[in-house]
């Protein structure tokens, strides 16, 4: 069950990813910012330079479903993940191990 709503506006994504903590890893890049109220949000990007439409869809749907997986930060947080050319090869463990790492790392208290 999903416990985060999206990020949608490129101004949201934009600010997360100026002002927020970072962690990158071999497949994807994570960035945070805090929320002010409400549940946690999220947003996914993957860029042209992963693959093709299929394959960029693809790496979305992983990135959402090892996230579904994880249990829900301790408190309110506006994530961003990007998706890196290596995501479209890597094996879903690996890809599901980078989300875990990312968000311990960005969501984690300053």
């Amino acid at each position: 069950m999903r416990w985060y709503g999206r990020l949608r506006r490129a101004g949201e994504i934009a600010f997360v990813r100026r002002r927020g903590r970072q962690a990158a890893f071999a497949t994807l890049s994570a960035y945070a910012a805090p929320e002010s109220a409400g549940p946690s949000r999220v947003g996914v990007t993957v860029s042209k330079a992963v693959g093709g439409a299929v394959v960029r869809n693809l790496v979305r749907r992983r990135i959402r479903g090892a996230l579904e997986a994880l249990p829900m930060p301790a408190r309110p947080v506006r994530l961003l993940f990007v998706a890196k050319p290596a995501a479209a090869t890597a094996a879903y463990p690996r890809l599901a191990a980078d989300v875990a790492a990312a968000l311990g790392r960005v969501a984690a208290a300053p």
